[in-house]
């Protein structure tokens, strides 16, 4: 899409229909050029206008698909509204066409009916008949599912195709790997597009993303950097060059950045990274302000309340205001998708943070009792104590689990090897240094992230310290 709005036919249509609006005359332009004029200016950030186009659209072609799924999408994707998104599916005449399955699909994975999207997309694809149709179906399918991170449906889709030599199945291939860990491959195959479409900022984008996961730090702001000379309010540019920043320690560099994102991306969330920021500089008056009025302006299904709700909680506990910070904690236990012994396990967190050891003990009994799987709780309370460097406590535990549980236990051992080099246990750290790059190698990346050399791979780190 970005090489079409560079294409000469794009810019002479957007053109004559500015140049018109300007003077006030009508132009004609069918429906479909007035949906790409409106996605053009929404890369732009031109939110406003593109919705006035769509509105124009709709008013002159009632019924006209590609208009109503554009506002459908934005609906469902910058408001979080999947009621009204199917307002306007339902207005949509051509129920045949290929985005009309697309939305409908979407709409119930946002949902979480994942299992009755999959099925309506695969009687959708067995009532097709025309094989080119068929051929993108796959393809498109198999991205919307990347989209959704429904990485399992993606890999069915793209199985599907037998076009190995396509744009698209080349990207959904690569966001594949990126999701299931494989950076390097993901890598590969995004420079390889990048050679034939050096002006594609997603595809920078994605590349940014799994140099950052791969700690490839300023690769991955490199790669931003491309992303945001040929759009400079790219969002996802924006906020993956802060990112980078941030890691490196630069933190008023990354807050410019931060800025930056806010006014052209999710304001709210713009705001908690801004505040993170300021808490790393420990300007914490100012950092609470920011987080309380992200809070506001998030929506109350948002996925990343949660979070922000925490750094807040956070922030609160540096100023040493711990009551308030409880208060703030407690507000979680009413959030969508967030588990009662979670919320007692960070409680728990930020008794510890102001050696309030006996309230702290009082939270843990509560999450071991509300969860479900005592292992996995206990595992969170361990990653806690060793935070909070507890290590004998959260030696103790971790050893616990392990003598004690039949469940495949596939996470925690870098916690459990790095409390045994504090405790100068240099077997054990060993031993379960091996186990953690065998099977968690980004735990090993966040705990022993900066002793591990640059040219090393965090799965690797353990020949390093065992010589092997």
């Amino acid at each position: 899409m970005d090489e079409f709005f560079n294409s000469k036919e794009f810019k002479e249509k957007l053109s004559k229909y500015e140049e018109a609006k300007q003077k006030g005359f009508s132009v004609f332009l069918d429906s479909d050029d007035l949906a790409t004029i409106a996605e053009y200016y929404h890369i732009q950030h031109r939110n406003d206008e593109a919705q006035k186009v769509c509105d124009e659209a709709i008013s002159i072609f009632p019924h006209s698909l590609r208009p109503l799924v554009f506002k459908a999408r934005v609906e469902l994707i910058l408001h979080k509204d999947p009621n009204k998104a199917e307002m306007y599916l339902e207005q949509i005449e051509d129920t045949n066409d290929l985005d009309y399955y697309y939305l409908y699909a979407e709409i119930l994975l946002f949902r979480g009916k994942n299992k009755e999207a999959e099925e309506y997309l695969e009687d959708a694809y067995d009532h097709l008949e025309d094989e080119d149709d068929r051929a993108d179906f796959v393809l498109d399918v198999s991205l919307l599912m990347c989209d959704n991170y429904q990485m399992n449906y993606a890999q069915h889709w793209l199985s599907l195709s037998n076009e190995p030599d396509q744009v698209d199945y080349q990207e959904a291939k690569g966001r594949i790997a990126l999701y299931n860990g494989h950076y390097e491959e993901s890598e590969k195959i995004f420079n390889q597009l990048l050679d034939k479409d050096p002006y594609s900022s997603p595809y920078w984008n994605t590349l940014a993303t799994s140099q950052f996961l791969r700690n490839d730090i300023h690769d991955s702001i490199e790669s931003s950097e491309y992303s945001i000379a040929i759009n400079p309010n790219d969002d996802e540019a924006l906020l993956n060059k802060a990112n980078g920043l941030f890691t490196l320690g630069k933190y008023e560099e990354a807050l410019s950045y931060y800025e930056r994102y806010t006014a052209v991306g999710n304001h709210g969330l713009g705001l908690a990274f801004q505040a993170v920021a300021h808490m790393a500089m420990k300007q914490y008056p100012l950092a609470r302000r920011q987080l309380e009025q992200a809070i506001e302006e998030l929506s109350a299904v948002d996925d990343n309340l949660y979070e922000v709700t925490r750094q807040l909680c956070l922030c609160l506990n540096s100023m040493r205001l711990s009551d308030e910070a409880q208060q703030r904690a407690d507000t979680m236990f009413t959030m969508p998708n967030v588990e009662r012994w979670q919320v007692y396990v960070f409680k728990a967190y930020l008794y510890l943070l102001s050696s309030r050891i006996t309230e702290a003990q009082i939270c843990f009994n509560k999450a071991i009792i509300m969860s479900q799987s005592t292992t996995k709780v206990l595992i969170a309370i361990c990653m806690v104590l060793h935070d909070c460097e507890q290590w004998g406590y959260a030696y103790s535990i971790h050893k616990y689990i392990l003598h004690t549980t039949d469940e495949d236990i596939q996470s925690g051992f870098a916690y459990l090897a790095d409390d045994c080099l504090h405790l100068n246990d240099m077997d054990g750290y060993r031993k379960y240094l091996k186990l953690a790059c065998n099977f968690a190698p980004d735990e090993v990346e966040n705990v022993f992230g900066e002793k591990i050399p640059e040219n090393v791979r965090p799965e690797d780190y353990w020949k390093i310290v065992c010589n092997e």
